[in-house]
């Protein structure tokens, strides 16, 4: 429990990045959210009324649910399956992750120690200042401007693409050019802004939780560079950010999709997507483990610190025990054998040792590897899509041997 002055215990609440915002207000209007409470499941049913069943009411009516072609048949595109079963469920699950992990990790600046007691007021505004852009409303505009702009662009792109008929147009009658079917408007107007509104919504977090750490990493932490974490106890923060391999793999998964849909139904090939395909990881990358490296500066400064004050240190020990113990017998009282002055010594080493292991980053290789495994998944089938299973787990094998 926080003592009294303590920040948290004014502020706790307005350090939460979902389940609060103008955005999450006008979702409880229409009954897809409570006070909060994560209500994932109620959110799910309302976004997928909303985008998918009229889609597919419409496909119905105009004869595109089980068109002549696959490419013209609703139910056959696995791509919307995945943008609206998978990505967009995805997006909501996340936030009751994340967000309630992310809050924890927030509180335990003060919780841990690691925010001085004259930091205090500088980490109260801190908070502050996450809660003033979390509730902006005109961030929350702007977000719904770019979900809007973005589907016009895809929308623009759509109608002067390929003169190809599927269940989001139809050819026009005097038999050049087309113009798009009910179940395309809806998709383009309605649904695709709906799934960028979730997915910017979700950039704006973790810009707003990015402005948040770097706020803390300006303050003077009490980091413990011989922390067993090896991150100067800052380690809770890099466990913190693998909760985003969820969001990683629903954006992953909804991208492959596309890919996939182009492979099967447009003949294109999957190394025309190699380079992409690994744009896509290192950006994932930098996005969601990025803002950690805010606090790379103070941690270097602590094991630069640490490391000189324990080398002069253990050196002073060594130099004692020498003069203790080998120069001279060493006191008749006390013997060698189970001295406190050996374990002194080892217990000095030890921690010299946590101190030169000491990360420059609050996370180490099992984080980078757990978004980048979250980010390649949804690539596998891919491979499904133009090699044998057979020769993949060939491949598979060889790297691992």
């Amino acid at each position: 429990m926080a003592e009294r002055g303590n920040p948290v215990v004014s502020n706790e609440s307005e350090l939460y990045l979902t389940g609060a915002g103008p955005l999450f207000r006008w979702m409880q209007r229409f009954g897809g959210a409570r006070k909060w409470q994560p209500t994932v499941r109620r959110r799910i049913i309302i976004s997928l009324l909303i985008t998918w069943f009229p889609m597919c009411l419409f496909a119905f009516l105009q004869g595109h649910a089980l068109g002549p072609t696959p490419r013209g048949s609703f139910l056959l595109d696995f791509a919307t399956y995945v943008r609206f079963f998978v990505g967009l469920p995805l997006l909501f699950i996340a936030e009751a992750l994340i967000g309630q992990r992310l809050t924890r990790a927030g509180l335990k600046f003060v919780h841990d120690g690691l925010v001085r007691e004259e930091d205090y007021p500088a980490f109260e505004q801190a908070i502050a200042r996450l809660a003033r852009r979390r509730e902006s409303i005109w961030a929350a505009l702007v977000l719904v401007a770019l979900a809007v702009v973005g589907a016009w662009k895809f929308t623009a792109e759509a109608a002067t693409g390929v003169n190809l008929a599927g269940w989001q147009s139809v050819i026009r009658p005097e038999g050049y050019g087309f113009r798009f079917s009910l179940a395309g408007l809806w998709n383009h107007l309605v649904a695709l802004p709906v799934v960028l509104l979730l997915l910017y919504r979700w950039l704006w977090r973790i810009l707003i939780w990015t402005f948040f750490l770097r706020d803390v990493a300006r303050m003077n932490l009490e980091l413990e560079p011989a922390h067993a974490d090896r991150a100067g106890g800052l380690g809770f923060l890099g466990v913190a950010h693998q909760s985003f391999g969820i969001l990683v793999f629903g954006v992953s998964s909804v991208i492959c999709a596309g890919i996939a849909f182009q492979i099967v139904y447009e003949g294109a090939s999957l190394e025309k997507f190699q380079v992409p395909l690994v744009g896509l990881l290192v950006v994932m990358e930098i996005l969601f483990l990025g803002p950690l490296l805010m606090f790379s500066p103070v941690m270097v400064r602590a094991r630069r610190a640490a490391l000189m004050t324990y080398s002069t240190l253990e050196v002073r020990y060594k130099r004692d025990f020498q003069r203790k113990w080998i120069e001279s017998p060493g006191p008749k009282n006390e013997p060698l054998l189970g001295s406190p002055d050996i374990q002194s010594m080892a217990d000095l080493g030890n921690t010299f040792r946590f101190i030169s292991e000491m990360r420059i980053a609050p996370f180490g290789n099992r984080t980078m590897i757990g978004l980048a495994l979250a980010t390649a998944l949804p690539v596998l089938p891919l491979f499904l899509l133009v090699m044998p299973i057979r020769e993949i787990i060939n491949l598979l094998v060889k790297a691992a041997f």
